[in-house]
């Protein structure tokens, strides 16, 4: 006997009604199970503005301004964000949102004396020559100071450096080395300088002459050398005349004697010569 499929639809509905659905057919993340049946929960960054009944499902609301919800849930309110207060050190590391809570930090410079960062406290003075690090303490870190390895350099001392990377100098080249406390320093080599070789020179040019002073001074003390030496400048001045005339030596009353040269010519006047 075929039975009518409106009956049968009609049963099925009062089937429904009659027994309670089971918890274990809800889903465990978004619903819940309340008067027989499986009611919604409100998503993050909502808050349940009107609770689930029998005649209807729950009423979800946005989080206002300030406020967040970072799961699944029935509240009837959202959370506050947390609030950085920069008295106490504190800043902000990420903006709160609907979804999630305010994230802070210590200000730069100071740390936090315990997982929950409840207080922030000052670092200690890293000296020149040392950075910061981290100390991991079982499951807590906490800043101190650590000397710089090679190839780092720190030249101030600070409560928040660490430790920077020597430049690195490419295509230049390494004029100064690096060290603990000092960058390296790159350029190119520079040629020697033309100023210290002008001055060398100009140094020992006045040397020389000095010296040839002091010998002409001494040599010349009387006159029959004083004589020979103003000759011998006068040749070097008139030395760029090929035809140079014989050196004549004088006696002292002035009178001029042959040179070894003349000694042996006449002259075509007939002048006499004296022998020196």
């Amino acid at each position: 006997m075929m039975l009518n499929p409106r009956l049968l639809a009609c049963c099925m509905f009062c089937l429904f009604q009659c027994c309670p659905v089971s918890s274990n057919a809800c889903d465990s993340v978004a619903q819940y199970s309340k008067f027989g049946k499986c009611c919604s929960k409100c998503p993050a960054g909502t808050y349940t503005r009107s609770e689930c009944t029998e005649e209807k499902d729950a009423e979800c609301h946005p989080c206002g301004h300030g406020l967040y919800q970072s799961e699944w849930n029935t509240l009837d309110h959202c959370q506050m964000h947390k609030s950085c207060n920069s008295n106490g050190g504190f800043e902000v590391q990420e903006a709160g949102t609907v979804h999630s809570n305010t994230i802070c930090r210590c200000q730069a410079g100071k740390h936090c004396v315990n997982k929950d960062c409840e207080i922030c406290k000052d670092n200690d003075d890293c000296e020149r020559g040392y950075g910061l690090i981290d100390i991991t303490d079982e499951d807590f870190s906490r800043p101190g100071c650590e000397k710089c390895k090679p190839g780092y350099f720190s030249n101030i001392t600070s409560k928040s450096e660490t430790c920077r990377k020597w430049t690195d100098c490419g295509s230049l080249q390494m004029l100064v080395n690096g060290t603990a406390t000092t960058d390296v320093i790159c350029g190119t080599p520079e040629p020697p300088s033309k100023v210290g070789l002008v001055t060398v020179i100009i140094f020992l040019s006045a040397l020389l002459a000095a010296i040839v002073l002091s010998f002409f001074i001494f040599y010349g003390r009387n006159q029959e050398n004083r004589t020979k030496i103003m000759d011998a400048i006068s040749r070097l001045l008139k030395s760029g005349d090929k035809a140079i005339a014989p050196i004549q030596e004088r006696t002292e009353n002035g009178r001029i004697v042959a040179t070894a040269g003349d000694e042996d010519k006449c002259t075509e006047d007939g002048t006499e010569l004296l022998p020196v």
